[in-house]
């Protein structure tokens, strides 16, 4: 029941989709007509190689709730998020998140959209990676100075040591790294509609 569920969903929403008939750099309007059916999301790996490297965290921002995804805990859980929702959000995800999900889940069909910040970010004035904006946005971290070399050496002291800590600190720099591609992805939002000149109430007009 749920599969067909998901099943019907994903084609309800290809169908809205289409019908939008929206270029490449008008897909950001999708986060204002469907906001129930996206999610943020960022990964931690072993390393940058899909192909000898795992993914040792998914983190999931969906709905104003964070959810951790760990190797060898609950990582295949990640699936019911990833499997159901649409649209995907990230950071730099089309060179990095994409390939490492794809090649860990290679049956999933989501995302049918995927929404890169990375690139988005050049079109109100933003340049460079993700602390970097942050930084220039004001966004405050608990993690500041953690960088993804960092999480790669938090999960191996987790791994060899069984230090607890380091568990907690990389779930933590997770965390703020997918909560802040919301924040960042709302600031790139407004400026977008402020640059066209429209408000959120006009874009929803359009659709219905």
């Amino acid at each position: 029941m749920y599969k067909i569920e998901v099943s019907n969903l994903l084609e309800e929403f290809e169908e809205k989709f289409k019908r939008l008939k929206l270029s490449e750099k008008e897909k950001w309007v999708l986060y204002l007509y469907f906001p129930s059916h996206l999610l943020f999301l960022d990964i931690e790996t072993e390393g940058l190689s899909k192909e000898k490297n795992d993914i040792t965290l998914i983190g999931i921002y969906k709905d104003n709730k964070y959810y951790p995804f760990i190797k060898n805990f609950n990582l295949e859980k990640a699936i019911k998020f990833l499997a159901s929702t649409p649209i995907w959000i990230t950071f730099g995800g089309e060179n990095f998140d994409i390939p490492f999900i794809k090649k860990a889940f290679p049956y999933l069909k989501t995302p049918l959209v995927h929404i890169d910040l990375f690139y988005l970010t050049k079109e109100v004035g933003l340049k460079g990676g993700l602390k970097k904006i942050e930084k220039m946005l004001g966004i405050i971290r608990k993690t500041e100075g953690l960088n993804g070399y960092d999480a790669v050496k938090l999960w191996r002291k987790w791994v060899e040591e069984r230090d607890k800590n380091s568990l907690k600190k990389l779930i933590l720099y997770n965390k703020e790294d997918v909560v802040n591609i919301k924040k960042i992805m709302d600031y790139v939002i407004t400026n977008l509609l402020n640059k066209e000149g429209r408000r959120y109430e006009e874009v929803f007009l359009e659709f219905l």
